[in-house]
Parts: C-alpha cells; sequence; structure tokens
C-alpha cells in the first residue's frame, strides 16, 4: 500500500524528510536523542520550539506563510517546512493532528497521534502518512 496523501499546505522550505510526529519542541529533542527522526507540527511556532526545530527533520505549522518564523527558520537550516497547512487541526491536550473529512482524505476524518509516522515535501507542500 502506498502513502496516503494527509493534507496540502504552502512549500516553505524544499527538501523531503520522514519522521514521528511531535507536537512540543521537548518531545522532538527527547526522541531526536533516542536517535528517531521527528516532524515538529505546531499551529505556529515561538522562540521556545527553535531547540525542537533545529533537531526535527521537518517542520509543519498550520499557520503562517513563506516569510513566516518557521519558514525562515527551517531554510536556515536546510529543513523542509511547510506553512500554513490549514486542513491540519492539532490538539496539543491529546497529542493528535485531526484532518476533516473531504474529498482529499476519502470522506473519513483521519486522526494522527504523536509518533505516527509522516512524510513531508517542502516543495510541495504535501504531508503523506507513513514513510
Amino acid at each position: 500500500m502506498g502513502k496516503q496523501l494527509l493534507a496540502k499546505g504552502m512549500g516553505a522550505s524544499p527538501g523531503t524528510a520522514t519522521g514521528a510526529i511531535v507536537f512540543r519542541s521537548e518531545d522532538a529533542v527527547a526522541l531526536a536523542a533516542q536517535g528517531k527522526p521527528v516532524i515538529l507540527v505546531r499551529i505556529e511556532t515561538t522562540p521556545d520550539d527553535v531547540p525542537g526545530m533545529q533537531i526535527a527533520a521537518g517542520i509543519v505549522t498550520t499557520r503562517g506563510g513563506i516569510t513566516g518564523d518557521a519558514a525562515i527558520v527551517a531554510r536556515s537550516l536546510g529543513k523542509p517546512c511547510i506553512a500554513s497547512c490549514a486542513p491540519l487541526h492539532v490538539d496539543y491536550a491529546a497529542n493528535r493532528v485531526t484532518v476533516w473529512s473531504d474529498s482529499t482524505t476519502g470522506g473519513e476524518d483521519i486522526v494522527l497521534n504523536k509518533g505516527d509516522l509522516v512524510t513531508i515535501d517542502g516543495a510541495r507542500g504535501e504531508i503523506w502518512i507513513g514513510g
């Protein structure tokens, strides 16, 4: 079975990366210390996220654009980044992200939890389920 397109945003920094979803900078640092690649998923980034952005294989935000903080930091670090990925609905308290049903998802909500594997394409702005 091939990878499933989860959502599209704005390609903010080119490159591809595969890793486990994390929603907090400290989780990115902890998992990366175990040798696991991570994709940091945030509504928007703050200066507190810089350690996680530095260690992450890639970055996804639901807000911002190609001139936003996450995009600029990602480009300076040479990491893929997707910005303004509005179809993603991040729930920090539950450690999950949901894409509500539409034509892309085939009519069912898709829920991914912390640790689930995704692949991002920072040039195309695409996030895929799996590696």
